[in-house]
């Protein structure tokens, strides 16, 4: 995207060489590995656009790799004519401009694309695309399995280039039945019988992430259930405990009976993140896949939590879309809170935008975080996505230039701190 504006096209290329700190990924390993043409076009957040403009049938259609290109096409064609103007869809048209130098996204295009799909699993090419993006660090959100806790406790994990460990609470904190606590406890080779001896052990494994070299906690709560917590009450939450520690599998289902144990638990999680000086990445606003409770996910549920731990720093993901009065709120009001425009950027332009440009006039422009790519994998994405990312922001700030409410050089100062200065501080990065 451009501004007819005097001031972007300089401004625009002084972001192209701001180095990046990529606030929030899923890249576990360098991928993925293209099969065809049609799978550069399969990732999460397209799909859903996809899927949105088709059916619950035509979309199975669409992800189907057994089919053939020819098989797919007419059933994807018939969705993309209704999708391409998305955030998302903006995405895949870079991608195939950049990385393969088609226009249009055609079948021909598509056909021409098979003799050179790029090899994201080679390191080499995933690293040589992220220098293309001027990605420098990326916040790793990429451990939830049993055998993946146990590689960060034992210092074997490895992940991707430039990565940078986050702990994925969930598996934490989300304890439904016997099995699931007592493979918490495996990893260190250990055992519970009590919610202080599995509070005991979450800790033990929290310093090894620290010494693995974490720079955040991440709460993803909101895909199943409401982000407003309880103050603690550790009597409820060991009732549920010991009911949960009675039962092999499925002890209990329902996320409001779990909540008093969730709640408990996620208070201690964040007393460990105040302890270890790291903060709380949180999932807020849009959720991914269909058919979600948005209401759920809004920010503004966590206001006892931010207002309860005031010694915590916590940054709040994906500028909470479509809630950005609430967020502004909460920015604005709360010292220990930022806003992540992680997703956002290309989730929808045009709020970032209208944001960014509210935001200089209502919140400490050294209380945001411009960019994370949010993929798994998909370097050529994230390429993508971080030049979506500083269109977005110099289109925004060359407006305030226009209007003389900022000077150019002002709007390169912000932008910089946005998307590299502001970050690096915030998570401890130590970068120069």
């Amino acid at each position: 995207m451009k501004s007819n504006s005097k001031y972007f096209p300089e401004l625009r290329e002084y972001l192209e060489h701001v180095p990046l700190i990529d606030c929030h990924d899923h890249s576990r390993v360098c991928g993925p590995k293209y099969t065809d043409a049609m799978s550069v076009l399969m990732e999460e957040y397209l799909l859903d656009d996809l899927h949105s403009a088709s059916s619950d049938s035509e979309i199975e259609i669409i992800k189907d790799s057994n089919l053939s290109l020819e098989q797919r096409w007419p059933v994807f064609e018939k969705a993309w004519k209704r999708t391409c103007h998305t955030g998302n869809a903006q995405v895949i048209k870079l991608v195939l401009k950049k990385f393969y130098g088609e226009e249009e996204l055609t079948l021909e295009s598509l056909r021409r694309m098979e003799s050179k799909l790029l090899r994201l699993d080679d390191e080499k090419v995933f690293e040589d695309i992220l220098d293309q993006g001027n990605i420098v660090v990326r916040l790793e959100d990429v451990v939830g399995e049993i055998d993946e806790i146990k590689q960060v406790v034992n210092g074997t994990l490895k992940i991707t280039p430039r990565g940078r460990l986050v702990v994925h609470l969930t598996p934490f904190t989300e304890v439904c039945d016997c099995d699931s606590v007592q493979e918490i406890a495996g990893t260190v080779g250990k055992t519970v019988s009590s919610l202080d001896e599995y509070l005991e052990i979450c800790r033990e494994i929290f310093e090894a992430y620290k010494r693995f070299g974490i720079v955040a906690f991440k709460n993803a709560i909101a895909y199943i259930r409401t982000l407003k917590y309880d103050a603690p009450d550790k009597a409820k939450a060991e009732k549920v405990f010991d009911t949960i520690m009675s039962k092999s599998k499925c002890g209990i289902d329902s996320a409001d009976e779990l909540k008093p144990l969730s709640d408990y638990l996620f208070h201690e999680a964040i007393r460990t993140a105040g302890d270890m000086d790291l903060p709380v990445q949180i999932h807020t606003g849009h959720l991914a896949a269909m058919r979600n409770d948005i209401v759920r996910a809004n920010a503004i549920g966590l206001t006892k939590i931010i207002d309860t731990y005031r010694d915590v720093r916590f940054d709040l993901f994906h500028a909470n879309w479509p809630y950005s009065g609430e967020i502004l709120f909460l920015a604005k009001n709360y010292p220990n809170v930022a806003i992540d425009f992680c997703w956002a950027n290309i989730l929808d332009p045009v709020y970032c935008q209208n944001m960014f440009k509210q935001i200089l006039c209502s919140v400490p422009h050294g209380k945001i975080h411009g960019y994370g790519s949010d993929f798994s994998g998909f370097a050529d994405r994230a390429w993508a996505h971080a030049s979506i990312a500083r269109d977005n922001i110099a289109i925004s700030l060359a407006d305030m230039v226009e209007t003389e409410y900022i000077t150019p050089a002002q709007a390169k100062q912000i932008a910089y701190d946005w998307l590299f200065a502001n970050p690096n501080k915030f998570f401890n990065l130590g970068l120069e």
